[in-house]
């Protein structure tokens, strides 16, 4: 949507460049000021404008000369932008207060951009952006619409509005003649360093797909690839170097600008493939705050089961190396030949449905063992190389919806995780359940001190309980606005909240009057928080080392790492290169996930079945609030 929104913006500024370019008929200065003298001083001070050098001095002392002529408005305008320069908010406010009666015009249009830089200073950048946005198409005095597109662009940044922002950087840069475009191209890199390497990579992806269409210049893709490339060698990492090359189609020098050099080197680094020692590589997602969450969690889980920190640098003890993962077929292919290149034997992925689906591609079509944390779509289920650990959301729906009918739930909320999971709930209405429009869990804030989720409108809908499928954070939230809810309606009949493995919120956080169904398989969800609390040792272990209760993808990361070191244990500890050693020993830990029979975290099952999924019997736990 925010792509959308930023190349229709792009567009729409592209053709009010064009358009005033075509009709350009500067304003004589001196028919703002009503005497030659005033005209002759007002002149003076255009020229400090114009040359960005203009400082409260000279403004102050054209006002104080010429109280009454015609330029005052507009001077009072540059004013205002020299106090704003200097940080001195309070008085550049109250210079823009005395033009409170501008007509339409271009001082009017120019003022506004002052009060929107004001109003982003101080901290109100989406106010801001609701000033100047009536300001996109509209013919602006042409000396001033550097400062325009500059303050859009930086007011977008700070809003968080990062696709739009590209989208008014691009404009900026394209608005500005040639001999301004070198100190503008300078401006832009600068700002572009602010913007999230998944803005850019996005964005750039876009660029080179669309090509013109995409609306951005060659210039502004040039910028926003040697940004990535700048972040790539900054990073040391050469799946982004070589994605970063895939994509531009261009050689590293012409790609990666001042960084071309570095970038080529780190792109061809690594490359090899080879096997070394007993290597597990982790692939790690950090597109998002949730799923960086569940990857510290899947990290501990791993660490568990494999010794670590403890065993690091043991001659017989299990390597592991971790890569960020991509955000499409080409990242994660990059990032998974890096793990690869490290000697991995087995690599852990998928953290979601996309991301698994990339992983199982990878894998199937290079022969290393992965072990999915997530489960695929059906066209991506393995066959020859990847293993299934992760549980479908359609079984877990359809358990609970079931659980929901069985407590006369016939109607309940529906609180979701991502698409996939809202294509899921129709296994929760197979049984009988009806599913109100399914809401996301990272809907935002309202109003400070209010609801975050629209609990008046799911009990107005006829909502008699409530169905999540989401992270723990999630399940917290819906619980605190119900908890409030109940407080203002009490009802004598207890009501019902069914969760997901991966949602684990104890009894201790259920509020009284609530009965919570959970999908259970294994030991999770695991409600122990205090090492004395857990019946099994291996979680009082956990707990007492990490000092956080085991998470579903703790459990998860747990199962993968023993399954890991189990199959990777009859591997020697030297490096090969050599194919023929690197296809026998990847038959190995193939055959050593298969057959390997250990107890596990997230199923009553000992291993993999001959389908290459973990089979995992649901159950269903309930409890309430004592």
């Amino acid at each position: 949507m925010l792509r959308r929104l930023a190349l229709a913006v792009l567009v729409s500024i592209a053709s009010l460049v064009a358009c005033s370019r075509a009709a350009r008929q500067p304003k004589p200065v001196a028919t703002l000021s009503t005497s030659p003298a005033g005209a002759e001083a007002f002149a003076a001070l255009r020229a400090k404008w114009e040359l960005r050098k203009l400082d409260p001095a000279s403004a102050s002392d054209f006002l104080r000369r010429f109280p009454n002529d015609g330029a005052v408005p507009l001077a009072k305008v540059y004013l205002s932008f020299a106090f704003l320069q200097e940080g001195n908010l309070i008085k550049a406010d109250g210079t823009l207060t005395s033009l409170a009666d501008l007509k339409p015009g271009a001082t009017l249009d120019l003022a506004n951009v002052a009060r929107a830089r004001s109003l982003r200073l101080h901290g109100a950048p989406q106010s801001a952006l609701d000033v100047l946005r009536p300001l996109v198409g509209k013919v602006i005095d042409d000396v001033d619409r550097e400062i325009f597109l500059e303050e859009l662009a930086l007011t977008a940044i700070a809003a968080h509005d990062d696709y739009e922002a590209l989208a008014y950087l691009d404009a900026w840069l394209r608005g500005v003649g040639e001999d301004d475009r070198d100190r503008v191209r300078m401006k832009i890199t600068q700002i572009l360093e602010t913007l999230p390497r998944s803005v850019l990579e996005q964005t750039y992806r876009t660029m080179r797909s669309r090509g013109v269409a995409s609306g951005y210049t060659i210039d502004t893709q040039k910028l926003v690839a040697a940004r990535l490339a700048r972040i790539a060698v900054d990073s040391n990492d050469a799946a982004l170097a070589r994605w970063l090359l895939d994509v531009s189609g261009a050689s590293a020098t012409q790609t990666g600008g001042d960084a071309g050099l570095d970038l080529g080197e780190l792109a061809s680094s690594r490359r090899g493939i080879s096997v070394s020692g007993k290597t597990v590589g982790l692939l790690l997602p950090t597109r998002t705050r949730e799923l960086r969450d569940e990857a510290a969690d899947v990290v501990r889980g791993v660490s568990l089961a494999l010794d670590l920190p403890r065993r690091a640098g043991a001659a017989d003890g299990v390597r592991l190396v971790t890569r960020d993962d991509g955000i499409d077929d080409a990242g994660t292919r990059a990032a998974m030949e890096e793990l690869a290149g490290e000697g991995a034997s087995v690599i852990v992925a998928g953290f979601d449905r996309a991301s698994a689906d990339r992983a199982s591609l990878w894998s199937e079509q290079s022969g290393v063992p992965v072990l999915l944390l997530a489960a695929p779509s059906a066209a991506r289920m393995p066959k020859t190389s990847a293993f299934v650990l992760g549980e479908r959301t359609e079984r877990e729906l359809a358990m609970l919806g079931e659980a929901l009918v069985r407590r006369a739930v016939k109607t309940a909320a529906f609180v979701v995780d991502t698409t996939e999971d809202e294509a899921a709930g129709r296994a929760a209405e197979a049984g009988g359940l009806v599913l109100l429009p399914p809401t996301r869990c990272d809907v935002p804030l309202s109003e400070a001190g209010k609801p975050r989720f629209p609990v008046d409108a799911w009990m107005a809908s006829g909502a008699q309980g409530w169905l999540v499928s989401g992270p723990t954070q999630c399940a917290r939230d819906v619980l605190r606005d119900v908890k409030r809810l109940l407080e203002s309606r009490r009802s004598p009949n207890d009501r019902v909240i069914a969760v997901t493995l991966e949602a684990g919120v104890t009894p201790a956080e259920v509020p009284r009057g609530i009965v919570v169904l959970s999908a259970s398989a294994g030991l999770v969800p695991i409600l122990a928080t205090r090492p004395e609390e857990a019946h099994d040792e291996d979680v009082r272990t956990f707990i007492d080392r990490f000092g956080v209760r085991p998470s579903y993808w703790t459990a998860l990361g747990r199962d993968a790492g023993a399954l890991a070191a189990t199959a990777l244990a009859p591997l020697p500890a030297d490096t090969t290169s050599d194919p023929k050693a690197i296809t026998q020993r990847r038959a190995i830990v193939q055959a050593g996930l298969l057959g390997a029979r250990l107890r596990l975290w997230t199923t009553d099952d000992k291993g993999i079945g001959p389908d290459r999924t973990l089979p995992r019997a649901l159950r269903l736990a309930t409890w309430k609030a004592k």
